[in-house]
């Protein structure tokens, strides 16, 4: 669970319930911007209107201010999040946009607990990645992971998760760039695809291309952690998209905010969609049927899941 990966302690219950919203934008990108319109769009959904939003921008301020006891803070993207750390700690902040390790290095670094300091991580749950490995492939047996140094941390779990959708994952790690394509070649050479975890040192613009075209020329697919990767050339991903996230983050606004106090844990993200390669499978011989089924199939899968 991701609760079990992250290190901190609940605080105690606040006193003050907030009336509004601050969203820190760490740039005012596309993303983040469509982020604000479907969360606005969200609150109105929930027929929540006593909510009041407000948005700032980090590059249009110096010191960032907040109404630290009436307001909860969102906070987009990395640099958001650790500005929004440095609040006083009375001031719940959840951040979206944001990795897992990331938001595990920026909770230590600021001593806050986990009761007024969560998240959306970017990271869509193992399984859910496995059961869309095994959905498209149904008689996989062996699968390969490259964890940087950021990713290693989590190689029991991704090993975990395919032990439980009878997938044997092998590991390779990477420690400096130059190790990258011998050992990406070793591990395609044993194993039946390739499973991509989010890790600077593993996947970066310009590796994105030669990784791509290594598995390619071993004719073995990539299962990837974005929409844009399975555009370059990945088989396949499990993703959120902004609306989905902004969803997901207005849920928690008006729930925390009915009973203040205590934000809820860490947490993966609970809707999710399915991108799919379509040229590549027909390229490498899989049949992969429509995604839309693909999705509704693993969503079923994890509310049986949940349901026992």
């Amino acid at each position: 669970m991701l609760v079990a990966l992250i290190s901190g302690f609940f605080a105690p219950t606040l006193s003050f319930a907030y009336t509004g919203v601050t969203i820190i934008l760490s740039a005012p990108t596309p993303t983040n911007l469509e982020f604000v319109e479907h969360f606005r769009d969200e609150l109105i959904s929930s027929k929540n209107t006593a909510l009041r939003v407000k948005v700032i921008d980090l590059q249009e301020t110096e010191r960032l201010v907040v109404a630290e006891n009436s307001e909860l803070v969102i906070a987009l993207g990395v640099n958001a999040l650790q500005a929004a750390s440095k609040l006083k700690h009375t001031t719940p902040v959840v951040g979206v946009f944001t990795p897992l390790p990331a938001f595990n290095r920026l909770l230590a670094a600021s001593r806050r607990d986990l009761g007024n300091f969560s998240a959306i991580v970017l990271d869509q749950p193992y399984m859910r990645q496995m059961m869309l490995i095994k959905t498209v492939m149904p008689n996989i047996r062996n699968l390969g992971v490259l964890l940087g140094k950021n990713s290693s941390q989590y190689g029991e779990l991704i090993k975990d998760a395919g032990e439980k959708n009878a997938i044997n994952v092998t590991e390779e790690s990477i420690v400096q760039e130059a190790d990258l394509i011998p050992k990406l070649n070793k591990i395609l050479d044993s194993n039946d695809a390739l499973i991509a975890i989010p890790d600077p040192l593993v996947y970066s613009r310009e590796t994105a291309q030669p990784i791509l075209l290594t598995t390619y020329r071993h004719l073995k697919p990539v299962f990837g952690y974005s929409r844009s990767y399975v555009q370059a050339g990945a088989l396949a991903a499990v993703y959120s998209t902004t609306k989905q996230l902004a969803k997901q983050a207005a849920e928690i606004a008006v729930q925390s905010q009915a009973s203040p106090g205590l934000l809820p844990p860490p947490q993966t993200p609970r809707y999710f969609s399915i991108a799919v390669n379509y040229q590549v499978a027909r390229s490498l011989n899989i049949v992969v049927e429509d995604k839309d089924k693909l999705q509704k199939k693993i969503a079923d899968a994890e509310l049986a899941q949940y349901e026992k």
